[in-house]
């Protein structure tokens, strides 16, 4: 993606879909779940956010992906998870030519208003915000049986 576009739409306004909030529920474990969202003022412009909760030599990784019209990557936070290129977890790719399509990975760490938590519910809601997502508010239900 180039930089412009990239630009675009990340600073976009997003939301979640309405019934995606009446289900949601977090990946178990060795799982992942997909959230679809839209642009709030554009709403042709789709989004699906990826929570990972699976790793091939760890179970426990914990890894956010952000993509446009199922297809292109935008954002990856690794929480839990391998170190790249030398930058432990917890940290950034960003997809565009700024950034060598994530290969130039970033430690969280060096962003500013990010905080890097590994707790499920909050590390959910810093990659929404960070990814510009809004009216977005955790329900008790999004607790249960999780983690």
């Amino acid at each position: 993606m180039n930089d412009s576009e990239y630009d675009y739409l990340h600073e976009l306004p997003k939301q979640l879909i309405d019934e995606d909030l009446d289900d949601m529920s977090f990946a178990q474990l060795g799982e992942q779940k997909k959230f679809n969202g839209h642009g709030i003022f554009v709403s042709n412009e789709k989004f699906t956010v990826i929570q990972v909760r699976k790793g091939k030599r760890r179970k426990t990784d914990l890894t956010y992906i952000l993509m446009y019209n199922k297809t292109n990557s935008m954002v990856r936070v690794d929480i839990v998870g391998a170190a790249h290129h030398g930058v432990p977890t917890p940290h950034i790719h960003i997809f565009d030519d700024k950034h060598n399509q994530g290969d130039d990975v970033i430690a969280i760490a060096d962003l500013d208003n990010y905080d890097p938590t590994d707790d499920i519910v909050s590390s959910f809601m810093e990659f929404l915000k960070y990814n510009n997502f809004r009216n977005v508010s955790v329900q008790t239900k999004l607790f249960n049986n999780q983690c």
